[in-house]
């Protein structure tokens, strides 16, 4: 009964950021009510998490942070989205994602941390890059921004790996400090931001998925091969349609 009530709540959650977000960002969004709208929501989201973790006496911080990143990174990628019917599917596709990850909230799965690592990922590069390409701010602090939500996000995916805290922080850390480079270095290329988000996630999924099939001693060459032949497929029907717009 109680995780059908769980499963219930976890269908609001996503409807109530599928309302917040048509309410305070449709047509325009009016960033003063909705980054604190959006705030409270995640804070609750988080807390209800906490309580249900503990409650289920499965707490884990890296368990329990994965969903508020994914939040966080899936309202960016919001913003990126430049045509009214593109965010309205958006939202609707949205739906059924956020209700499936927050009522396995606590799940060890390991199918359903890569999903949620990669989604997140992916939307949490997009966003970064389409906001260092709208909002001139420095780029330190982009920077700082890529770093730290990186090493976060892999760390988190790291945690059921069968090995020290540390060893799994010198992934972490090494994968943010590459990443952040290379954020660095494609930025002077001419080319549409959504284009060097998918770079930069196609060469970390690849560093990451080795570095996770290493941990567990299962690396092979078949599985490097397998796994750069998907990033270049992934990367060329990608490019082919995404619009190829030079900065200006």
């Amino acid at each position: 009964m109680i995780n059908r009530i769980h499963i219930v709540i976890s269908a609001a959650i996503a409807t109530v950021f599928i309302v917040i977000v048509q309410i305070f960002a449709s047509p325009l969004p009016v960033f003063r009510f909705l980054v604190p709208a959006f705030i409270l929501y995640l804070l609750a989201v988080a807390g209800y998490n906490y309580w249900w973790l503990k409650f289920n006496q499965q707490f884990n911080f890296w368990l329990w942070v994965r969903t508020p990143l994914f939040l966080l990174a899936w309202f960016g990628l919001f913003f990126m989205i430049p045509s009214g019917l593109g965010r309205g599917l958006f939202l609707l596709t949205s739906l059924p994602i956020i209700t499936f990850f927050e009522s396995l909230v606590g799940n060890n799965g390991q199918q359903l941390g890569w999903n949620e690592f990669l989604l997140t990922m992916i939307a949490l590069l997009l966003s970064l890059f389409g906001f260092s390409y709208y909002f001139m701010i420095p780029g330190v602090i982009y920077l700082a921004l890529v770093f730290t939500s990186v090493v976060v996000v892999v760390r988190a995916s790291f945690e059921l790996v069968p090995h020290e805290s540390m060893v799994k922080w010198v992934a972490a850390l090494a994968l943010g400090l590459f990443t952040t480079e290379l954020f660095w270095a494609v930025s002077f290329l001419p080319l549409h931001y959504s284009v060097l988000a998918v770079f930069v996630f196609n060469a970390l999924y690849v560093l990451w998925i080795i570095y996770y099939h290493y941990l567990y001693k299962t690396l092979s060459r078949k599985q490097i091969t397998f796994h750069l032949i998907l990033a270049l497929v992934l990367a060329v029907v990608i490019f082919m349609s995404t619009p190829w717009t030079i900065q200006s």
